[in-house]
C-alpha cells in the first residue's frame, strides 16, 4: 500500500514540472495595459490611504499599493510612467451637469431656424423682447415656430401676455421662457397647445385674464406642451457633434470624469452618436426628462416601463427620472424656506419664496396638487423609479418633495416598489434640522451648490445673516446625511474648504470643512448620490479607472491657491481623454 501511494505521488510531482516547464498560452494571460508608479496616490478609500501605484487593466484597477509590488505585475507591453511623485486622484463626478450637454435643457433654450441659442441675456425688458421677436420672425418663413429663452430676472417679462406678442408676431407660433416653468406665448402658439393639453383651456396651468379667457400665459403642463411636445429637434449633425465632445473636454481638463444630470431624448440621441463612433469619453448618469412638465405621464410609463439602470454598456446609465423643479432661486428670492425672508428685494415672489409646482409667482395661483408634477412622482414611484437632478433650493420646498415620495412608496397602487437607485435633489442651500431624520428614513441623497455665486451679496440682502449658516456640511456630515458638492473643480473645493467667494467675501467659515473631506465630496460621495459607490469614486481594486493626475500638491498648496491646481491628464477606464503621460 505504501509502495502504490509513493508510486502516485511521483507521478503528481512529474506533471506538475511538466506543466510548470510549459509555456502558458497568450490567450491565457492579461498584464496590466497601464503601471503608474512613483507617486502619491490619494486613494479616497474609507481610510484616505496614500499608495505609490496603481495598475490597470481592462478599464478597472487591478492593484493598489507600494511601487515594488505593483511593478511585478508588469507585462512585455504594460506601459509603465514614473509619476516622479506627481499626486493622483479619483475622477472627479459632476453632478448637475444639465448645462454641460448640447440643449441640455433644450425645453427652455432659445431656438430659431433649428439651431440652439440658450438665453438671451441681454433681452429683459417688454420693450427688449418685443424688438427682439419682431426681428426674428421677420427674418423666417411664416409658421415657422420660435422659441425665444430671456434672462429670468426681467420680471417684465413675467407679466406679458399674448396681447403683447401678437401684434409683432401675427404668422408665426412664437414661446417666450422666462424661466424653467414660466412662458409667455401668442395667439398662434397659444391654439396649437390648447389642442394637445388635456382639458384644453380649463387646464389651471393656463391662466386667465379678466375676461375669463386665456392670456397667454402657461406653466407647467401646459409649458411642457410647448417645450416638449411642440418644439422641433435642431438636427444632430457634426457640428453638434464636435460641440459635444468640446463640452467633455473641458470638463476633462478639470478632471472630471463622470456626470450626472437630467437628461431629454435629444441629449441622450448625442450620447448614442458618440457611443457608437467610439468617441463618448465622458460616462454618463442620466435622470431622464420624459415625465418632466409632461400632462400624460402615467400613459408614456405605461407605454416605457421601468428603464432604470438600462444604458450604453458601462458609459451611460439611466439612474432616475426627471422632473420640474421644485423652487425657484436664493438670489430672486423665490426659493421656498420655512422662515421668510428678511425682504422681498424689490422681487415679486412671496416672504417666503415660490413653489413652482402649485403656483405661478407674480400672481399666485395656487392649482391642484393633482394638476401639477406631484402626480408625476407618485406616478414614478408607482411604476419603480427613482427621481434625482431635482433643483430644490429652499427647506421648505424639501419638505413637500419628501412628503410626495412618502405618498407614493405608501400608496396602495404601487406596481414596482423603488429599489434600483436613491432618490436626489440638487443644490439644497437651505436646511431646517427638524428634517434629518426623516431625511435618513428615506435614505435620500442631495448634492450642495449654488452658493458663493455671484448672487451672494443680494442673497445677504433677502435672507439676511442666515445666509451665512446655508449648506452647513460639518453639522450634515456629523448628522451621517448623504451630501456632495456639485460643480466638481478645484475652484469648488476651494471655496467650501475657506468659505470665501471669488471677491474674498466669507460666508459662515465656521461652516468650512478640510481637505479630505472636500475630495471626497466630489468623488465617492457624489458617486454615492447615484448608487455607484461600489464603481467609481475611489482608487481600489476592482473598481473603474477614472483618475486625474494633479500638477500640484493638493493637500499641501495655500488654501487660496487650490483653484489654480493644474490638471496634467485625466483618464477615463484606463484611456487618457485629456493630457499625456
Amino acid at each position: 500500500m505504501r509502495k502504490s501511494i509513493g508510486f502516485w505521488v511521483l507521478i503528481v510531482a512529474g506533471l506538475s514540472v511538466a506543466r510548470a516547464q510549459s509555456p502558458i498560452p497568450e490567450e491565457l494571460i492579461a498584464y496590466p495595459q497601464w503601471i503608474l508608479h512613483n507617486g502619491k496616490i490619494l486613494t479616497v478609500d474609507q481610510n484616505f490611504s496614500i499608495a505609490e501605484a496603481v495598475a490597470i487593466r481592462d478599464g478597472k484597477f487591478l492593484a493598489v499599493g507600494p511601487s515594488q509590488q505593483v511593478l511585478r505585475l508588469q507585462g512585455p507591453e504594460t506601459r509603465v510612467v514614473d509619476l516622479q511623485g506627481r499626486m493622483v486622484i479619483p475622477g472627479m463626478i459632476q453632478t448637475d451637469a444639465d448645462n454641460d450637454f448640447v440643449g441640455g435643457n433644450l425645453y427652455k433654450e432659445t431656438l430659431i431656424g433649428g439651431k440652439i441659442y440658450g438665453t438671451l441675456r441681454e433681452v429683459k425688458t417688454r420693450q427688449q423682447i418685443l424688438d427682439e421677436v419682431k426681428k426674428q420672425v421677420a427674418a423666417r418663413p411664416a409658421g415657422e415656430m420660435l422659441y425665444f429663452r430671456v434672462a429670468e430676472e426681467g420680471e417684465e417679462a413675467m407679466r406679458m401676455t399674448k396681447a403683447d406678442l401678437d401684434p409683432v408676431s401675427p404668422n408665426h407660433p412664437v414661446a417666450v421662457n422666462v424661466s424653467s416653468f414660466d412662458m409667455v406665448v401668442n395667439s398662434r402658439m397659444l391654439d396649437k397647445v390648447l389642442e394637445v393639453l388635456p382639458g384644453g383651456a380649463s387646464h389651471a396651468s393656463v391662466l386667465k385674464g379678466p375676461d375669463g379667457q386665456p392670456n397667454g400665459q402657461i406653466f407647467g403642463f401646459a409649458m411642457g406642451v410647448a417645450g416638449w411636445d411642440l418644439r422641433p429637434w435642431p438636427k444632430i449633425d457634426e457640428a453638434i457633434i464636435q460641440e459635444q465632445k468640446e463640452m467633455f473636454a473641458n470638463l476633462h481638463k478639470r478632471g472630471v470624469t463622470s456626470m450626472v444630470a437630467h437628461m431629454q431624448g435629444f441629449g441622450l440621441s448625442i450620447l448614442n452618436v458618440l457611443y457608437h463612433r467610439d468617441e463618448l469619453t465622458m460616462r454618463v448618469f442620466a435622470a431622464h426628462d420624459f415625465m418632466r412638465q409632461n400632462p400624460n405621464a402615467e400613459a408614456y410609463m405605461r407605454r416605457i416601463g421601468n428603464l432604470m439602470n438600462f444604458g450604453l454598456g458601462d458609459m451611460v446609465q439611466i439612474v432616475g427620472v426627471g422632473l420640474s423643479a421644485m423652487d425657484g432661486d436664493a438670489p430672486n428670492g423665490s426659493a421656498l424656506t420655512v422662515r421668510p425672508k428678511v425682504s422681498s428685494g424689490g422681487f415679486a415672489f412671496g416672504p417666503n419664496g415660490h413653489n413652482v409646482w402649485t403656483s405661478y409667482g407674480p400672481l399666485s395661483t395656487t392649482i391642484p396638487k393633482e394638476q401639477t408634477e406631484w402626480s408625476s412622482l407618485l406616478t414614478a414611484i408607482k411604476y419603480g423609479w427613482s427621481s434625482t437632478g431635482i433643483h430644490n433650493v429652499g427647506d421648505l420646498a424639501r419638505q413637500i418633495w419628501m412628503e410626495g415620495i412618502e405618498a407614493g412608496l405608501n400608496s396602495p397602487d404601487l406596481v414596482l416598489r423603488p429599489q434600483f437607485r436613491p432618490f436626489g435633489l440638487d443644490h439644497n442651500l437651505f436646511w431646517m434640522p427638524d428634517q434629518y431624520e426623516q431625511v435618513k428614513k428615506l435614505d435620500m441623497r442631495f448634492g450642495l451648490g449654488k452658493f458663493q455665486t455671484n448672487g451672494a451679496a443680494q442673497s445677504m440682502q433677502l435672507y439676511g445673516e442666515r445666509i451665512h449658516n446655508v449648506q452647513p456640511v460639518p453639522e450634515l456630515l456629523r448628522n451621517n446625511l448623504k451630501v456632495h458638492l456639485e460643480g466638481a473643480d478645484f475652484t469648488t473645493l476651494e471655496r467650501y474648504i475657506t468659505r470665501a467667494d471669488d471677491r474674498g467675501r466669507l460666508w459662515g467659515p465656521d461652516q468650512a470643512i478640510d481637505r479630505p473631506t472636500a475630495l471626497r465630496m466630489v468623488t465617492i460621495f457624489a458617486a454615492r448620490f447615484i448608487g455607484e459607490e461600489k464603481n467609481l469614486g475611489s482608487i481600489e481594486k476592482g473598481k473603474r479607472a477614472d483618475l486625474a493626475v494633479l500638477g500640484a500638491d493638493y493637500l499641501t498648496v495655500p488654501a487660496d491657491k487650490i483653484s489654480d491646481i493644474p490638471v496634467d491628464a485625466t483618464m477615463v477606464g484606463g484611456r487618457i481623454v485629456y493630457g499625456s503621460l
